[in-house]
C-alpha cells in the first residue's frame, strides 16, 4: 500500500530458469499489475442438535481454467510461457487462504476458529484477499476445508466452489 492507504502495482518478472551451474536464473520480462482487494461475506450454521465449539472455518481462493468442458487450477507463480519458466511478483498479492478474516479463536494451529455455535445459531465471518486484478475472472472460493489450492480434492469435486469473479 501506498501512504495514503491505496493499493500499488505488483510488479511481475517473468524467470527463465538456469541450471545453476553453468546458467543462472534469468529476468527476461517484466510486468506492473493492478491489484485488487476482494472481499466476502460467509454465514456459517449450526444446523445440528448440539452446541459445537473451536469450528475451523477456512476460505480458500482457486484459480481455475475452463476449457473445452474441463476445469484446471492454476498458480499464478508457476505459469509458464514463450522464454521463461515461472512468474514472481514483489507484492502481498497471493491466491490460497484468506490474508484477513473477521473471526478469531487461537485454537489448534491457527486463529480461524469460530468459538461457538449453538444449534440453530449462524455466524458471519468476512474473509479477504490480495490479488492481481488479472486473475479475477478465473477467481472461486473454495469453503471446503480440506486439500489445498492447487488441488482438486473429492470433496471439492462433490461440494462444489463458487465464481467470485468479475
Amino acid at each position: 500500500m501506498d501512504p495514503q492507504g491505496k493499493l500499488v502495482n505488483n510488479n511481475l518478472s517473468y524467470i527463465k530458469a538456469g541450471d545453476g551451474v553453468s546458467t543462472l536464473d534469468q529476468i527476461v520480462k517484466t510486468e506492473s499489475v493492478k491489484q485488487k482487494l476482494v472481499y466476502t461475506t460467509v454465514t456459517y450454521t449450526n444446523e445440528t442438535d448440539s452446541e459445537l465449539n473451536h469450528i475451523l472455518y477456512l476460505g480458500n481462493l482457486v484459480l481455475l481454467n475452463h476449457q473445452n468442458g474441463k476445469y484446471k487450477i492454476y498458480d499464478p507463480e508457476e505459469r509458464n510461457g514463450s522464454g521463461y519458466d515461472r512468474v514472481e511478483g514483489d507484492s502481498v498479492a497471493r491466491i490460497g487462504e484468506m490474508g484477513y478474516s473477521s473471526v478469531k479463536e487461537e485454537y489448534g494451529n491457527g486463529g480461524n476458529y469460530i468459538p461457538s455455535l449453538k444449534p440453530g445459531e449462524s455466524i458471519q465471518i468476512e474473509m479477504a484477499w490480495i490479488v492481481n486484478e488479472s486473475d479475477l475472472g478465473d477467481m472461486y472460493l473454495d469453503l471446503q476445508g480440506e486439500g489445498g489450492t492447487y488441488s482438486i480434492s473429492e470433496t471439492m469435486k462433490n461440494t462444489g466452489v463458487v465464481y467470485i469473479g468479475k
